[in-house]
């Protein structure tokens, strides 16, 4: 087993009411946060009525920043930050998904900073924020317990992020019954980009002992491939009914392990390839849902690369998918992703060939590419080519 440190500071607060609960976590440290939402979801589904109440009753003031939008924008963090400054808050609360979770948590740590981009471009860790709170309304993204916010650059068409320990939200609640109205197509992206996540730390499971051709961490493979058995079993369930209450609970839940640090215990990192290119993508493309984006690149990624390390994904074809060969275990990935779904191709969204060498030059420039496996350019294009 590698050498860990492991860390999950967040206090969740799981089930139903969970929310009526928030403003008395919050009011031990902040008499005034900053309340920050999406497009109205959270008007129609009942999360805002029941946070502003919960404030409210604790004595905590709010101002509210609406209109965060999908892979939100630093010109959207920017007025955020301003926002917080000018009400003098002591807190951010974000009130949705991942983007909205991002945003809040980039909004805090602004608050601090003289220029949010040059600090992203910096690759330095964040030491200052503002304390983040959240209440999740759509599962999937695991932001709501890792210190962790992607933001797009739309000028520089870079969606890059930045993080620090401070950033990590204080308490989550979270209330399956308030995702009970998000559309399937929404659902199926952020279930998607759970099992990613799991996947990207998974795959690296593989390495240092010539015996085996693991790191010796079963303890982590076994909770890597228990999470995904229990996203796909409650994936299958919502598609056929979005109000089954256990299988929302269980996706949240899932979601929430799938990227606060346990699937990475004992894994060197993992290898995060799939996650660069498609922030590669769907910065070059905000239009692009980052699930689906993710969908398409990683069966891709997973045909580069599943040479190099036989042993684990064997073991992932068998064990969750019940499957004898590495390319049935691929198959099953890419099947059950269109299935719930998600495209298949780029072309979907319009990228074409000649957008190709932009996506591989924005990936390198991201990080570099390749654990399992170093990954040269001429992969990376061959990655994207092959889903055109």
């Amino acid at each position: 087993m590698d050498a860990f440190t492991y860390s999950a500071p967040t206090q969740v607060i799981f089930g139903q009411d969970a929310v009526d609960l928030i403003g008395w976590h919050i009011v031990k440290e902040a008499s005034s946060v900053l309340l920050v939402m999406g497009n109205g979801s959270a008007r129609n589904n009942g999360a805002y009525e029941a946070t502003t109440r919960s404030l409210q009753e604790a004595g905590v003031d709010w101002t509210e920043f609406w209109g965060i939008k999908p892979n939100p924008s630093l010109e959207q963090i920017e007025a955020g930050i301003n926002i917080a400054r000018k009400s003098s808050v002591g807190a951010v609360l974000g009130v949705g998904g991942g983007s909205v979770i991002d945003a809040a948590k980039a909004i805090a740590a602004g608050f601090y900073l003289d220029d949010y981009w040059e600090r992203v471009e910096s690759r330095k860790a964040v030491e200052r924020s503002l304390p983040v709170y959240t209440v999740v309304t759509l599962s999937g993204t695991g932001s709501e317990m890792n210190g962790k916010a992607v933001i797009t650059n739309e000028q520089l068409q870079k969606k890059w992020s930045l993080g620090g320990h401070c950033m990590i939200p204080k308490v989550t609640a979270i209330d399956p019954l308030y995702q009970v109205q998000a559309p399937w197509k929404i659902t199926a992206g952020s279930g998607i980009d759970a099992m990613t996540h799991i996947m990207e730390n998974y795959f690296r499971g593989r390495i240092a002992d010539k015996r085996t051709g693991y790191f010796n961490e079963e303890t982590t493979l076994n909770i890597c491939e228990g999470l995904l058995i229990s996203l796909i079993n409650s994936m299958h369930s919502l598609q056929h009914d979005p109000s089954n209450y256990e299988a929302r609970a269980n996706l949240a839940w899932a979601s929430c392990l799938s990227l606060n640090g346990l699937t990475g215990c004992g894994l060197s990192g993992g290898d995060w390839t799939s996650h660069a290119l498609e922030h590669a993508l769907s910065g070059r493309f905000p239009h692009i849902p980052h699930g689906e984006g993710l969908a398409v690149i990683f069966p891709s990624w997973m045909q580069q690369v599943c040479a190099k390390a036989p042993d684990i994904f064997n073991r992932f074809a068998a064990t969750v998918w019940g499957q004898a060969t590495i390319q049935d275990g691929i198959d099953a990935t890419r099947a059950a992703f269109s299935t719930w779904g998600a495209p298949s191709r780029l072309s979907h969204w319009g990228v074409t060939e000649k957008d190709v060498p932009h996506l591989v030059e924005n990936a390198f420039a991201y990080r570099d590419l390749g654990r399992i496996a170093p990954l040269s350019k001429e992969d990376v294009a061959e990655i994207f080519m092959r889903i055109l």
